[in-house]
């Protein structure tokens, strides 16, 4: 909570951010993606956790915003995106070249930079990783910040063949349009449309998943809890779903385990 309060402790984050990039004090944990068909992993989303070495572990939410608001954004998106990159080519090499994706989100400080194009492009040229197994996540509010720009910029990472993702699908300004114009693949419907104990709620979730499909894009619900919504998703054709039920975020040589015990 201290986090929260004043300038002072904003400028302490920052400071303490900063040496935290260079003390490698962040890492990366791995959330499985599954396939509702079989239960198999489809895929990882990298989740970027800070172990402070007084404060202890600090969530994204507290300092994320802090990264953005100063220039540190940038190094630390690179460091998550050539790490994520790295992992899966580790996974790959282990398990074999199975169909399995990373995928890391992107904020606007890293979305509105010119050189993000070619920092993908040799991110997975570094990491000798296929294009299609990497994946970019943006939430609904950050595309139609600079709609202009942001279909110039993801049209460009399409064409490298890189997988685009579409998070918190619902919850931000909610004009369809914007899925005709900009060329994502998949859609993440958000958690509060699956928790929704509306009457309608089983009318919206069928009509999202047919939508999608309609448009060719693959559908992930994000936290789902309970069996019955997992069988209900399934039924609708929903291909593939993300939350703690189906797996907890894992450190990277976790994630290798399960991987192996799935191959």
């Amino acid at each position: 909570p201290a986090f929260r309060t004043s300038g002072t402790d904003r400028l302490q984050i920052e400071s303490d951010l900063r040496r935290a990039v260079e003390r490698k004090e962040l890492r990366l944990a791995y959330q499985p993606i599954v396939r509702l068909e079989d239960g198999t992993i489809a895929g990882f989303e990298a989740l970027l956790r800070w172990e402070h070495p007084r404060r202890g572990a600090i969530p994204p939410s507290d300092f994320i915003p802090v990264a953005e608001s100063c220039d540190l954004i940038v190094p630390i998106g690179l460091f998550v995106m050539q790490q994520a990159a790295e992992d899966l080519a580790s996974w790959q090499k282990q398990i074999g070249d199975v169909p399995l994706s990373v995928s890391v989100n992107l904020s606007s400080r890293q979305l509105i930079r010119r050189d993000l194009v070619s920092d993908v492009r040799s991110v997975v040229t570094r990491a000798n990783i296929k294009p299609r197994c990497f994946r970019l996540e943006l939430t609904e509010s950050l595309v139609m910040d600079n709609p202009e720009q942001t279909t110039h910029i993801l049209s460009k990472l399409k064409k490298l063949g890189i997988g685009l993702s579409l998070d918190d699908f619902g919850t931000g300004y909610s004009s369809l349009s914007y899925l005709t114009r900009f060329p994502f693949d998949t859609i993440k419907i958000d958690k509060s449309f699956i928790d929704d104990t509306s009457p309608k709620r089983s009318v919206l979730l069928r009509s999202m998943v047919n939508m999608a499909h309609e448009l060719g894009l693959a559908v992930v619900a994000e936290g789902v809890a309970d069996e019955n919504d997992a069988l209900e998703l399934r039924q609708m054709g929903c291909e593939y779903v993300q939350s703690f039920m189906f797996g907890q975020p894992l450190a990277a040589d976790a994630a290798i385990k399960l991987l192996k015990e799935q191959y």
